[in-house]
């Protein structure tokens, strides 16, 4: 039952984090229409931003609110660059755009630090919590709870503000929503900024569990693809339900079976879903975007 629980917990203090990211990838989404495959990559952007910081003297805490902020400028440099210019392509045409500032981040960041792991100090980095039979890192536990913090703002963003209705609004009809006066371009940039800053936070916590590298990304970013399919592309609520699943089911695949096949579970899941029910299982049928 010990084990149980640990994996459990496990499970769900990892899914915070998915959430997290896949709630960045569902808000572009939800506006632009693009499946971004550079979502990880912010991660990574905040995760080394977190170590320049860290290195240069500046507190952990401050660090992880710098990244926000990094990652959001990179962000909108990207959006401006790469996918402003294509708005009025394919979907088809976005994605693979984003596929090469994916591959151009990646390399970028190989040049700049090299392919090797980079430590990142935390001052919660190797603290451990022991309740009721199980440990709780202490990092994971502050990696969680800014998750939660974070994906409920958003939510709340989203849900009783006007900058959240004209987001609703531009996600479910742009054309609409210019005759009502809604700035769609400017929402398209603040939403693509907002998304990718969130998943710079993330990297950002979780550089002193896992360190900061190139190709970090790359997994979150399937993770995060993962856990949209199964929540519903564009559904905010069905991105963090979503992303603690995944976080569940990875946990307890490496506790019972092999941490070797824990991806492979998860993405066995996903293809069920995407045959049996491909708007997701955590939406409805005719489920609301955004």
């Amino acid at each position: 039952m010990t084990v149980f629980a640990q994996q459990v917990v496990n499970g769900l203090i990892n899914g915070t984090v998915y959430a997290l990211v896949a709630l960045g990838l569902t808000l572009i989404y939800g506006v632009m229409n693009l499946s971004n495959f550079a979502q990880g990559e912010f991660a990574m952007v905040g995760g080394f931003g977190t170590y320049l910081l860290v290195q240069a003297g500046l507190p952990y805490p401050l660090a992880v609110a710098a990244a926000f902020l990094l990652a959001g400028a990179v962000g909108f440099v990207v959006h401006l660059l790469a996918f402003h210019p294509l708005r009025q392509n394919d979907p088809m045409t976005m994605m693979l755009s984003s596929l090469g500032v994916s591959l151009f981040l990646v390399n970028l960041a190989q040049y700049l630090f090299s392919p090797d792991p980079q430590v990142v100090h935390s001052p919660l980095s190797g603290q451990t919590l022991h309740l009721f039979g199980v440990y709780l890192s202490e990092q994971r536990l502050l990696a969680a709870l800014v998750s939660l913090v974070l994906c409920g703002l958003i939510y709340g963003l989203l849900q009783y503000t006007s900058f959240g209705r004209s987001v609703r609004a531009a996600s479910l009809d742009p054309d609409t929503a210019t005759l009502y006066g809604i700035q769609t371009r400017r929402i398209s940039i603040l939403t693509f900024v907002l998304g990718v800053a969130l998943t710079g936070v993330a990297g950002a916590l979780l550089a002193p569990l896992y360190n900061v590298y190139p190709t970090m990304g790359i997994s979150l970013t399937l993770n995060a693809f993962a856990v949209v399919v199964l929540g519903g592309m564009g559904n905010v609520p069905g991105a963090i339900a979503g992303g603690l699943l995944v976080g569940l089911v990875q946990s307890l695949a490496a506790g019972y079976i092999s941490s070797g096949f824990q991806d492979a579970i998860v993405f066995g899941v996903l293809i069920a879903v995407l045959i049996f029910r491909p708007q997701g299982i955590l939406t409805k049928v005719r489920g609301e975007k955004v």
